[in-house]
């Protein structure tokens, strides 16, 4: 009999309905910060709702990462359930403190068998792990199996994304004034890459579209047509550009699995509505 055991993920992940259910994944809470307001994503903050309330000028959006009790009511959770090992897939260390407590409080557990891997990533990344590891589990692999293939894959999946503004990076602190300010006059895209735990931007676009149809010159280039590819389409707010993407994705490739899905106010605090992204993983980089 094939090991028990839970696959967990952060606020960050990025996930359609469809594959968490199929997956059975588990979410650690994260939180996003409104003003004066701190809510708890996709717990009492839809995505909607979230839109809704930074539409006005100015408003100050943050985040912040689950305390030790809030780890702990989860891992707990689902030890009543009668599972004894977890996997816990976290956003990158750089981007947040999450892994720290989420490692802390499983030190904690010593009555459960709790592994806590750094993704090196965030948003569809960590999800992209969290399948394969969880289709590892539904083939019979064990929970070593599982935790031996996230170490693999954490930090390997590429992610590149067009940003439709620099307004909520410059109010998060990831650019100053005046680079936003230089952005906004020029209508400027940047095209963000998630590396080893680190994003920074690899190109600016004078339009959106542009800079959409730029990133998909980048991604043909890294990757030949036709390759078998595990990816996620993700987006903050923008479904239909998001829809234009996948369509290209899986009519430019060999989509063994994929899926399309709203980022959410983690993600949406810190880069704002109006992002398309790609996260992928060739499937010969997991054999």
């Amino acid at each position: 009999m094939a090991d028990r055991f839970a696959i967990v993920v952060d606020g960050t992940a990025c996930l359609s309905n469809e594959v968490e259910r199929e997956f059975d994944i588990r979410w650690l809470p994260l939180h996003v910060d409104i003003g004066k307001e701190t809510f708890t994503a996709n717990v009492d903050l839809s995505a909607a709702e979230f839109y809704a309330k930074i539409a006005a000028p100015g408003v100050l959006t943050g985040t912040s990462q689950p305390n030790m009790g809030e780890c702990r009511d989860v891992y707990d959770r689902i030890a009543r359930e009668g599972t004894r090992k977890m996997l816990v897939l976290t956003v990158a260390s750089e981007l947040s403190g999450t892994y720290s407590v989420a490692a802390t409080t499983a030190q904690a557990m010593p009555e459960v068998e709790i592994e806590v891997i750094d993704s090196r990533s965030l948003a569809g990344g960590i999800s992209l792990i969290a399948t394969a590891v969880g289709r590892q589990r539904r083939a019979g692999g064990s929970f070593q199996d599982g935790v031996a293939l996230g170490k693999r894959m954490a930090g390997k999946i590429p992610i590149l994304a067009v940003a439709d503004t620099l307004e909520y990076l410059k109010r998060s602190g990831r650019v100053s004034g005046a680079q936003a300010l230089f952005g906004s006059m020029l209508q400027v895209k940047p095209i963000l890459e998630v590396a080893d735990g680190k994003v920074h931007p690899i190109d600016r676009v004078r339009t959106r579209d542009k800079a959409v149809a730029r990133m998909k010159e980048i991604i043909s280039e890294r990757v030949p047509e036709g390759t078998r590819l595990h990816a996620c389409t993700l987006h903050t707010n923008d479904p239909e550009r998001a829809r234009g993407v996948a369509e290209w994705v899986q009519e430019r490739f060999h989509c063994v699995e994929h899926w399309t899905a709203e980022a959410g106010p983690v993600i949406g605090a810190r880069a704002g509505p109006g992002v398309v992204g790609l996260c992928w993983y060739r499937e010969d980089q997991v054999a």
